[in-house]
């Protein structure tokens, strides 16, 4: 079908539909597979990746036109505490749960505030949904989905409702817990979990989720869908170990810094 639709297009299209494919196949830069200790490899999204980072991530109704790096860390967040607990075969399930297709240009999200209205790149096998995942999520955060769900409005960062559906989606539940307790046995137990950090801590001024990887007797690992070298301009920040961007520790006594005040279980019912 793709062969075809290219033939018979205008030239101008078709120069633009190989624009974007060739855009978006270019070799993965930050995100990607990345060995956490004691765990071992986990993949990695980052949320300022350099191929999407600059992506409009807002609402077709919207009228801001932020940028996916400032604000995409819930769906990023929760694409890697899926793509760590399903297998690669399970990822592309979320594509019945689309009002359209899901795809990509080289400047939005989604097609709701495509500026250019470029050729989209349309997300069809397992290793587009692999590769992109942060993308579908802040996708169908933005409202494209069939359950209805809008959590990405004007106010700043995404509201969790997003991810809820997106879990049953694949068939598990998710639970939030204040007590840092029951998030670490979920751990344990083989759970992944996002964490919700308040402003004030080690990890932002505003607001920021990110994925609790693993924990040993000595340190806390997290994956930061931030890919970033440097925490020391906020609170406790200096207290943070940078293992390589976007993975860090903390001692266990220092845990507290990250001011994480919500935590997300993901469970794969048996």
């Amino acid at each position: 079908m793709c062969a075809v639709l290219l033939i018979s297009a205008h030239a101008s299209f078709a120069d633009d539909m190989t624009l974007t494919e060739a855009y978006f196949t270019q070799p993965e830069t930050y995100s990607g597979m990345v060995e956490v200790p004691g765990k071992g490899m986990m993949r990695y999204y980052a949320q300022n990746d350099p191929l999407w980072g600059a992506l409009t991530y807002e609402r077709a109704e919207g009228s801001a036109a932020r940028p996916f790096r400032d604000g995409g860390c819930g769906p990023t967040a929760g694409a890697m505490a899926v793509a760590n607990l399903l297998s690669e075969e399970e990822l592309p399930r979320i594509a019945a749960a689309a009002k359209k297709e899901y795809s990509l240009c080289p400047c939005s999200l989604n097609r709701g505030k495509c500026t250019h209205y470029h050729a989209r790149y349309v997300l069809t096998s397992q290793r587009d949904f692999v590769r992109f995942l942060p993308l579908v999520f802040g996708d169908f955060a933005t409202g494209n989905n069939t359950a209805g769900v809008h959590s990405r409005g004007d106010a700043k960062g995404t509201g969790t409702g997003f991810l809820y559906e997106i879990a049953k989606v694949y068939g598990l539940t998710v639970t939030a817990t204040a007590n840092y307790d029951e998030a670490v046995r979920a751990l344990q137990s083989g759970d992944t979990v996002v964490g919700h950090a308040s402003r004030g801590g080690a990890l932002t001024n505003t607001g920021h989720y990110v994925l609790l990887a693993h924990i040993d007797r000595q340190r806390l690992y997290i994956l930061d869908p931030l890919c970033r070298t440097d925490y020391s301009d906020y609170a406790g920040g200096k207290k943070i170990e940078i293992l390589q961007p976007g993975l860090i520790a903390l001692a266990h006594e220092n845990v507290g810094v990250a001011n994480i005040g919500v935590y997300m279980i993901f469970h794969r019912a048996q």
